[in-house]
């Protein structure tokens, strides 16, 4: 009697490449962003303009990107090794994966930067920790984005009509819904974006693979990002409601463009070289992907904690303050992450 084997796990090269490069991107754009989670205790203290644009350069697709290597990686494991996970065994993986971590680390960031005596409710504070306390916010969305897209692949609904319908969604503006769903419909178009890229990538290979492609992406992101920062109006008080929805939209839409262009020419970038024979990431490229998770996560808590409960804003110039809360988040949060991984319910939670 003979048995059939499962097709055998391989490393996705471009998904170890890509992780950890927007993992940096997020960190180096929270350093130099002002941090809005000090729990009031803000200071006043703006980008100088250099700096504002670089942080727009390096924003428009780094936590889209994010989402639509979670569906590529799932659309791998559905297609190519035959993953196919009944409901409610999906359900308590991804619940494990994304919400539990977010109770834990949202509790510590909830009671570290959030929490006032004198206004505690049990209401708002359990609306903050399951809506994801400060950037664990995705976490829940996440959660969300996958059971969606759990769905369609349990029920063979991909298709173009699918990826422009949930396009069309993603721009349309959304109310401030609590739980990770006033992303939700924003972002589950790129993690099925994701899903989709996985199965149409040798098309993708075969007609724009080309460094003529992959230079007009990038220049044509570039140009979106000045149309999206500076010549783009946005929606004011003056406005009617219908004319600040509308003006969202096309708003939204430029973003959305902006967002594709920019994950693609990445994407063909690093698959220009990983499609090589023979081409093997450095080790420690690998051994960064493994990180990335716990770096997500550590890396606000110690940024939070630099900006607004330490004097490093007060006494050092503004072009320096960035750069030293980069190295410091990114340093210290590595350490945290290899320190967490060392213990068992530390691989848990983010391993």
């Amino acid at each position: 009697m003979t048995t059939t084997q499962q097709p055998k796990k391989k490393l996705l090269y471009e998904v170890s490449i890509i992780r950890p490069l927007v993992i940096f991107l997020l960190v180096l754009l929270h350093s130099f962003t002002k941090i809005a989670e000090g729990g009031g205790k803000t200071n006043d203290y703006q980008l100088v303009g250099f700096y504002q644009w670089f942080t727009w350069l390096i924003s428009g697709f780094r936590i889209e990107t994010i989402a639509l290597v979670a569906g590529y990686v799932f659309s791998y494991q559905s297609h190519d090794l035959g993953r196919k996970y009944k409901f409610l065994p999906f359900l308590w993986k991804k619940f494990k994966r994304l919400i539990i971590p977010m109770i834990v680390f949202g509790l510590i960031y909830y009671f570290c930067f959030y929490f006032d005596k004198d206004t505690f409710t049990i209401s708002s504070f359990l609306l903050k920790l399951f809506s994801g306390c400060g950037h664990l916010w995705f976490l829940p969305m996440l959660f969300w984005c996958f059971l969606a897209i759990w769905i369609i692949d349990h029920f063979k609904l991909s298709s173009w009509w699918l990826l422009l319908f949930l396009a069309v969604l993603s721009i349309v503006p959304t109310p401030g819904l609590p739980l990770g769903f006033a992303r939700l419909p924003h972002f589950v178009f790129y993690v099925y974006g994701g899903y989709f890229l996985w199965t149409k990538r040798d098309w993708l290979f075969e007609h724009c693979l080309t460094w003529k492609w992959i230079v007009a992406l990038w220049l044509l992101y570039i140009a979106l990002v000045v149309v999206s920062h500076a010549v783009m109006p946005s929606p004011s008080d003056t406005m009617s409601f219908i004319e600040k929805f509308l003006t969202l939209v096309e708003r939204h839409a430029v973003d959305l463009f902006m967002a594709v262009c920019g994950i693609i020419a990445l994407y063909l970038t690093v698959c220009s070289f990983t499609t090589k024979d023979g081409f093997k990431p450095k080790t420690w490229i690998i051994l960064a992907s493994d990180n990335c998770y716990g770096v997500y996560v550590y890396h606000q808590f110690i940024l939070v904690w630099l900006y607004f409960y330490t004097s490093l804003v007060a006494v050092c110039h503004p072009l320096v303050v960035p750069w030293i809360g980069f190295a410091f988040a990114l340093t210290i949060s590595l350490l945290l992450t290899k320190l967490t991984l060392k213990t068992k319910i530390g691989r848990l939670l983010i391993g």
